[in-house]
């Protein structure tokens, strides 16, 4: 149940708040994350990935390639956000300037689908005001998969963008990777490097590998899975 500072006399009341106000989280990103973010931060690096994303996706004949979105202007994801607390960093507007999310069964990344700029306002707005769910309101979801998300770092900072954080229903959210550029970086050279490979219409992956990738890019951050 949320606990909010204000005085309620009756279950009822705790719900009803709950309901039009939410509950707040924090997944913590300390000013030392904040920097590695920024430090991590490449916008070539992260363009690259991407287009190597979705280069494998081609070759995979996976149809994920052929359901990307079109991009959409800086000002159009600025406007999607416009009146927003939580606004979208120079990662994000480079993200959905190259496609605005997919229209497709294949999941993106490894099996996480990826949300346009509406879809994501839309279920930051679902999470953040859920009375069931404490979501971080300085965090934009951005890839998910039925109750678990992938979210970036929105809040009080200058830099260009923030770590991205691991969020499940069933555990404790962590801050997984340094930034959206090692997420993509990440993910493009576990499927390029056949951690991931496309089997019978579907994703299959080898944990350890993918494991080993993530460490590699994230200085030592917490893997968000279990790894025999």
């Amino acid at each position: 149940m949320c606990h909010k500072a204000i005085h309620l006399k009756t279950t009822a009341t705790i719900f009803v708040i709950g309901v039009l106000f939410g509950c707040e989280g924090k997944f913590q990103a300390s000013s030392a994350q904040l920097r590695a973010a920024d430090e991590a931060y490449n916008s070539k690096m992260l363009q690259r990935s991407l287009s190597d994303i979705e280069a494998w996706h081609r070759r995979n004949n996976t149809g994920l390639a052929e359901s990307l979105r079109e991009g959409i202007s800086v000002s159009s994801i600025e406007m999607v956000f416009s009146g927003k607390d939580c606004q979208p960093n120079e990662e994000l507007k480079t993200l959905w300037s190259w496609r605005n999310g997919e229209d497709s069964l294949a999941p993106f990344v490894w099996y996480h689908d990826f949300l346009s700029a509406e879809e994501a306002q839309s279920e930051y707005n679902w999470l953040r005001f859920n009375p069931l769910i404490r979501w971080d309101p300085n965090y934009i979801p951005l890839f998910i998969f039925e109750g678990e998300w992938y979210a970036i770092y929105c809040g009080p900072n200058e830099g260009n963008t923030g770590p991205i954080v691991h969020f499940y229903l069933e555990d404790e959210p962590s801050i997984s990777y340094t930034n959206l550029t090692t997420y993509l970086i990440s993910m493009a050279e576990a499927l390029n490097s056949g951690a991931v490979t496309w089997i019978n219409g579907a994703m299959v992956e080898d944990i350890d590998s993918i494991y080993r990738i993530h460490q590699k890019y994230n200085n030592n951050m917490m893997f968000p899975y279990h790894v025999p």
